[in-house]
């Protein structure tokens, strides 16, 4: 037995949002814009949306003070603003972080809850979430759940429910023309991730695998040429199989190098494509013993021959290192074997295992 959930109507292409932003019009009369300080300005994603409102009748607020990794302080405010505002549903405008945020406060303009709460629910219904990437990475525009830097806890953690599925996504790639070649990098390596993750996982079925297969090979053939200036037909590509690979996780959820990138990512200011790029070769190595077949189609799809020949590419696109005392190390390893993805990893994760994988970060 499986279940396959995908509430999320989706407008994917050049000016979805011109062509079929009438669909915004059954959300309501008022909408919170969350973003960040500057990139939906200059990509032209906040523009487009909010001409679409004007020409619909929407009136709109922007709350544009979202930050990499958002805090729930930031989420906090932006709700505060939504209820005072009375706004009637909540618009996520960026890459994971505006629309990781616009999913909680969607939630917290509904909930009144502590942060404890927070992270584990019971939830009652968010208003509307409606989604537009800016960048090719998270998937957020097409999944359950919202990530925020929780400083209780000392590391990155979600807010998991179905209740904030975005109701509607406009994934338009023109958006994504102006990202530069770092963010494109990592956000390209985090959709594989995703795709790699959730084709693996103990969640995964024989639907999401379909969804893994295709983001696999949509985001296969362009790992080699992420640097300079990219094509339209490109950035398309990019932002299809990203998509996808939401679509795979918001299915199967995770697995360990999400759990364990965490910790790269809150306490050594990692990326959170970057972090997962680093720790995916020698997981993969992991997987080749615990999951050949799909291992083997994995490779197949990418054209690789195993994990080392990811950790080639790998390392030719993002070529960091991270040294990590042995503390820290004992540390990392403490907050990322209670995680949920741990769980999900179809292989025996004990704390060994897992303080190799930091410890291999040095020489990758």
């Amino acid at each position: 037995m499986f279940m396959y959930e995908m509430p999320t109507r989706l407008y994917f292409g050049k000016n979805c949002i011109a062509q079929s932003g009438a669909a915004l019009q059954q959300l309501g009369k008022k909408a919170l814009l969350v973003t960040g300080r500057h990139s939906a300005k200059i990509n032209g994603s906040q523009q487009a949306l909010t001409d679409t409102l004007d020409r619909l009748g929407i009136s709109w607020i922007v709350f544009d003070e979202v930050e990499n990794n958002p805090s729930i302080a930031t989420v906090r405010k932006a709700a505060a603003l939504g209820r005072e505002q009375q706004v009637d549903f909540v618009i996520g405008i960026g890459g994971g972080s505006p629309m990781d945020a616009a999913k909680v406060i969607a939630l917290l303009c509904t909930n009144e809850m502590d942060d404890a709460v927070l992270f584990t629910g019971p939830y009652s219904k968010p208003l509307p979430i409606v989604t537009v990437p800016t960048t090719s990475g998270t998937g957020s525009e097409v999944t359950k759940v919202g990530v925020l830097t929780n400083p209780h806890a000392g590391t990155k953690q979600s807010v998991n429910t179905p209740l904030i599925f975005p109701v509607l996504s406009f994934a338009d790639p023109s958006f994504t023309m102006s990202v530069s070649e770092t963010v494109t990098v990592d956000t390209a390596v985090d959709a594989l991730s995703h795709a790699v993750e959730g084709y693996i996982s103990r969640k995964s079925t024989p639907v999401s695998d379909v969804w893994a297969e295709e983001a696999l090979r949509f985001l296969g053939m362009h790992l080699t040429e992420l640097r300079g200036e990219l094509s339209y037909a490109v950035r398309e590509d990019l932002m299809y199989g990203s998509t996808l690979a939401g679509i795979v996780i918001a299915q199967t959820g995770t697995t360990l190098v999400h759990g364990m990138g965490y910790q790269l990512t809150y306490y050594k200011g990692l990326a959170h494509g970057r972090a997962n790029g680093l720790l995916l070769p020698r997981y993969m190595e992991l997987m080749e013993a615990s999951m050949p077949d799909k291992a083997e189609k994995i490779w197949e799809i990418l054209g690789l021959s195993g994990w080392r020949d990811l950790a080639s590419l790998i390392k030719d696109i993002m070529p960091d290192s991270v040294d990590l005392t042995a503390s820290e190390i004992d540390s990392y390893v403490a907050l990322t074997m209670p995680a949920r993805a741990v769980q999900n990893t179809p292989y025996d994760i004990t704390p060994e295992v897992v303080a190799s994988l930091y410890r291999h970060l040095k020489t990758e």
